[in-house]
């Protein structure tokens, strides 16, 4: 067998450049499925694993798939906006621990998540350096975010503003990074987390007051008084670029309307039971209700059965390619074997058998198939670790 092994090898590396042709064709035929099928898993359990620890998702009535999104992974924009009037219908209700969420606004690509302290806890998101929010106008930074922008805590990070045209709307904030937080492999790495209070300041329902240069009559600048957030006059020279909140200025910030109407995204809900799950399910049963509810893992699971159509699609596609290959590497035996005639019966004439010959060319495909598999697992290891580390969903 030795001698077959070595005429074998020798074949294979004297016709390499065919060789390498069959190699490359029985490594991508491999590893296409099986790569596609890991991806998708790995796609499927970060989809599903935040969709799993989340139990339920509150907000304004429309499309169940861009409500959790939304509100799961901080992606797009819900059908409509709700109001804290929700939030408190919830909390009043006593089935469940409600946390607000109002993700309209972006700092350097990044969503700005506004929220409570009890999110934080819910989510289990630990400090990783600097302190926690004291004041408006704080924020923590997702880990992501801050080695993308390099920031950490005591540096400045800007909002941007939703439309630079609507000159009435959201303002600019210049925030004080308090504290970055520890990476937990989800979309939290990939967001900046404010107060609540300091995410309705960007949209300008709450101003402060602060010092700005006015022209006066003379064409000279005077100190003057102007509200944060409200453009400047007509005649005034310098318009505020941005809205910063100091410990000076922190006092003055106040908001206008009831709070019960200030708008939130989406409303996420830790049911305190089963039994409290099922009352609270049961309070948003009316077909007129402004407001849906809606459990995660059944929405993202409707998801991933697209998903998982469009793989079976692939699945089908690469099952045709494969035997394609097989009748293709038949038909490579074949010639090959016509092909080498001469040397066969030079082979007879010195006194081998047909069983020789068989094992001869058995041991050539053996090589091959081996060297394949072998590129195989390098490339799927490689591809598996590649994955690992892509995140899906931030």
């Amino acid at each position: 067998m030795s001698g077959t092994f070595v005429l074998a090898r020798r074949h294979v590396w004297h016709h390499r450049g065919r060789s390498l042709v069959l190699i490359a064709c029985l490594t991508v035929t491999c590893s296409l499925p099986l790569g596609l099928r890991y991806f998708t898993r790995h796609f499927e359990t970060q989809l599903t694993a935040r969709a799993r620890t989340t139990p339920l998702v509150i907000g304004a009535a429309g499309s169940r798939f861009d409500l959790a999104l939304h509100a799961l992974y901080f992606r797009g924009q819900p059908p409509r906006e709700t109001t804290m009037r929700e939030l408190d219908r919830i909390t009043d209700s006593g089935f469940a621990e409600a946390m607000p969420l109002l993700v309209r606004f972006k700092a350097e690509g990044s969503p700005i998540v506004g929220t409570t302290t009890a999110y934080l806890k819910f989510r289990q998101l630990r400090i990783a350096s600097g302190k926690p929010w004291t004041r408006y106008g704080d924020c923590l930074l997702g880990a992501n975010v801050a080695r993308r922008l390099q920031l950490g805590a005591g540096d400045r990070l800007t909002s941007e503003p939703e439309n630079v045209f609507d000159v009435d709307g959201s303002f600019p904030l210049k925030m004080r990074i308090t504290g970055v937080l520890a990476e937990t492999n989800s979309p939290d790495d990939d967001a900046v987390f404010v107060e609540i209070y300091t995410a309705w300041i960007i949209a300008g329902i709450g101003h402060g007051h602060a010092p700005s240069r006015r022209v006066t009559g003379t064409g000279r600048r005077s100190d003057a008084k102007t509200t944060a957030g409200e453009i400047a006059p007509a005649h005034d020279a310098s318009l505020i670029e941005y809205t910063e909140i100091t410990d000076e200025n922190a006092r003055s910030f106040h908001f206008h309307g009831t709070q019960d109407q200030f708008p939130l995204t989406a409303i996420i809900a830790a049911p305190h039971d089963e039994e409290s799950e099922t009352l609270l399910l049961g309070r948003y049963l009316a077909d007129d209700d402004p407001s849906q509810v809606l459990r995660p893992v059944e929405v993202i699971s409707e998801l991933m059965e697209f998903v998982l159509q469009i793989r079976r699609f692939f699945e089908l596609t690469l099952a045709a390619m494969m035997i394609v290959t097989a009748a293709l590497l038949i038909l490579f035996v074949i010639l090959t074997v016509q092909l080498r005639q001469r040397e066969f019966a030079t082979m007879f004439r010195l006194g081998g058998s047909r069983f020789l010959i068989v094992r001869l060319v058995g041991t050539e495909l053996l090589i091959l198939f081996s060297v394949s598999g072998l590129l195989t697992l390098l490339m799927l290891v490689g591809f598996a670790t590649l994955v690992s580390r892509l995140s899906f969903v931030g």
